[in-house]
């Protein structure tokens, strides 16, 4: 099924990058080391395609586990005036990106707008104007009501983003959208956990993201950017509460009409603490985020 989402667009730009990574300020890493990078990054990248959802695909496995709808844990949209560097308006564009698909999976129009407004700014600061332009505009205005059709022309928007970026060999800011998308998609989530007494397949589902969190790092690690270190440092507080999830490989076992049944796949233990422990880090490292 195709993806509608930008961050998975992000991701499958990357795969096929044309831009070498920005340059550090001490010129220690040589334009030979930078051309071993990209076969390596692409293959980091294929594999956060894989494993790391999309905000829509975020918003919409927390829907089915039973999470709803709670406008006051978006990002503000006053914040929108006060990212003016390239690096925050990238990160927020991520984390506007998720809004928005939150907003939209779950079918609110009027919060749907006002993201879209902060996500056409955030691209506007830099420099794909095209990317959210009137023709665009005017298209959701009119399908704001239909979901498909709504993702579909976000989904030609970020297309546009991801064009500008690729010509400008502006990847590094790509690998900021995504990991801000992740870190928003994964924050909304847990806020619908109910401390006291968290429901089980929510729970499931945060501890899922084990696997992409370890892929988006690893992804993050193949960039010579500074910027993109220190989103990557943020990751790493959120891996050390993920990596008290254990994981088993599963095993054969017999049923009680002593019929075997096959093992697949693995199993991830974890404490009820572990999951709320993630969801505090993640509520922080996002609240960083967004200042």
């Amino acid at each position: 099924m195709k993806k509608y989402t930008f961050i998975i667009l992000a991701s499958s730009f990357l795969m096929a990058c044309g831009g070498d990574p920005e340059p550090v300020e001490d010129n220690t890493i040589t334009e030979a080391i930078d051309e071993v990078l990209t076969p390596e990054r692409a293959e980091k990248a294929q594999q956060v395609f894989r494993t790391v959802p999309s905000p829509m695909e975020t918003a919409s496995i927390f829907e089915n586990a039973g999470a709803s709808f709670n406008a006051s844990v978006l990002n503000p949209v006053e914040n929108v005036n006060k990212y003016s560097t390239n690096v925050q308006m990238a990160i927020n564009f991520g984390i506007y990106g998720a809004d928005l698909s939150y907003a939209n999976i779950f079918d609110q129009s009027q919060a749907s707008m006002l993201y879209m407004n902060c996500s056409k700014k955030m691209a506007d600061g830099l420099g794909v104007t095209a990317a959210f332009n009137g023709e665009t505009l005017e298209r959701m205005e009119k399908n704001m009501n239909n979901r498909d059709s709504l993702m579909l022309i976000i989904n030609d928007a970020f297309w546009v983003a991801d064009g500008y970026l690729k010509e400008n060999g502006q990847d590094n800011l790509s690998a900021l959208i995504i990991a801000g998308g992740w870190i928003e998609g994964l924050y909304l989530g847990a806020q619908s956990l109910n401390k006291e007494n968290p429901d089980k397949e929510l729970m499931q589902k945060i501890a899922e993201q084990k696997h992409s969190i370890n892929n988006l790092l690893a992804l993050l690690g193949t960039y010579n950017d500074k910027d993109v270190a220190k989103m990557a440092l943020k990751l790493t507080d959120i891996k050390t509460a993920f990596d008290k999830i254990e994981e088993e490989e599963a095993e054969a076992t017999v049923s009680e009409e002593a019929v075997p049944t096959i093992g697949g796949g693995s199993t991830l233990k974890y404490e009820p603490a572990t999951i709320l422990e993630i969801a505090a880090t993640v509520k922080k490292v996002r609240n960083e985020l967004i200042k």
